[in-house]
């Protein structure tokens, strides 16, 4: 399973590079590639921006792992942050400022992206 995982709001460079070794750290997500997406050079720019993480899970069934991993990641922000996250034609998006339970986060990010 293809996912992609996208910030909007307070320094989302910096945030997803904090996601991107949040996740490499995880040992429940061993079997997932986590791939940094960058942005085209806009020029004038002191280096690379990523916008976004790509998200490899094989095998198929940890997609439950990774959504657990970012509702107790985006639960521990303390900016203005929402959370994207993309499978095929279905996206998830999740308020980090206003979350109340990283557990209800990741069932609805697996409801939703997987039909569970």
């Amino acid at each position: 399973m293809d996912v992609r995982v996208g910030l909007t709001g307070d320094g989302t460079d910096e945030e997803l590079r904090r996601l991107e070794q949040w996740l490499r750290q995880d040992r429940e997500l061993r079997g997932v590639s986590v791939t940094a997406l960058r942005a085209p050079d806009q020029g004038g720019e002191m280096g690379p921006v990523t916008e976004a993480l790509h998200l490899l899970l094989e095998p198929q069934g940890l997609l439950p792992a990774v959504a657990a991993s970012l509702g107790t990641w985006a639960g521990m922000r303390r900016r203005n942050l929402r959370v994207r996250v993309t499978s095929g034609k279905k996206t998830v998006e999740i308020d980090a400022t206003r979350l109340d339970d990283p557990d209800e986060v990741a069932l609805r990010i697996v409801r939703e992206l997987d039909g569970r």
